[in-house]
């Protein structure tokens, strides 16, 4: 049970589902609405986009939407959202050094990559691959779990961060940036919260 527990909590869906607790889907939807502050009327792309609720949250307001996830299963159930702006869903890997563009979009004024980071051999080339796709003067949004007391012993994570570690990464990855850290948990995102239990990032092209 407690492996099943832990697999839906990786991959969040509103749906009547026990093994979900609430207290997750609040977390992965505060960041989301962290991010619609700067999606008005914007082309936006959310890396590993899992069943689509938070692309179809941002599609009240975005000029477009787009995202990817490795799964077949998510992209079709996501599939099912009645998006109210043009939307754009496909599988992807992202731990191929490949760029983020798809048939609509060559870039995107802000791109989303939330707990996502933390799933991939070599975080370094998916920042990469997101600094190309992102106009300039754009946005990017990045969360991962605040492994601050390196406890962190989820299977599904092959890298582990905590606030400094997050930020070295990026620095060395995206330069000299405008960059906003956020604490994270529950009941919201506070700036510069360095011990709640996940990271929020923004950071400004």
């Amino acid at each position: 049970m407690m492996s099943e527990t832990v697999d839906a909590i990786e991959r969040v869906k509103f749906a009547n589902d026990p093994s979900v607790p609430v207290v997750v889907i609040r977390e992965h939807l505060i960041r989301y609405i962290l991010a619609m502050d700067n999606i008005p009327d914007k082309n936006v792309l959310d890396i590993a986009c899992g069943t689509g609720y938070g692309i179809y949250l941002m599609s009240y307001l975005a000029k477009s939407v787009s995202g990817y996830d490795y799964s077949q299963e998510a992209i079709d159930e996501a599939k099912t959202f009645p998006y109210r702006c043009d939307a754009c869903l496909e599988i992807r890997n992202l731990e191929e050094d490949k760029p983020l563009s798809n048939h609509k979009h060559e870039k995107f004024d802000v791109i989303t990559c939330f707990e996502t980071i933390e799933h991939v051999d070599n975080p370094e080339v998916l920042l990469k691959n997101i600094l190309e796709a992102t106009k300039e003067k754009g946005i990017i949004y990045i969360s991962t779990p605040n492994d601050i007391k390196k406890t962190d012993n989820n299977k599904w994570h092959k890298v582990h961060f905590d606030f400094y570690s997050l930020y070295n990464i990026v620095q060395k990855v995206i330069g000299d940036r405008k960059i906003t850290m956020f604490g994270a948990d529950q009941w919201g995102v506070r700036q510069g919260e360095v011990t709640l239990p996940y990271i929020v990032m923004k950071i400004e092209l």
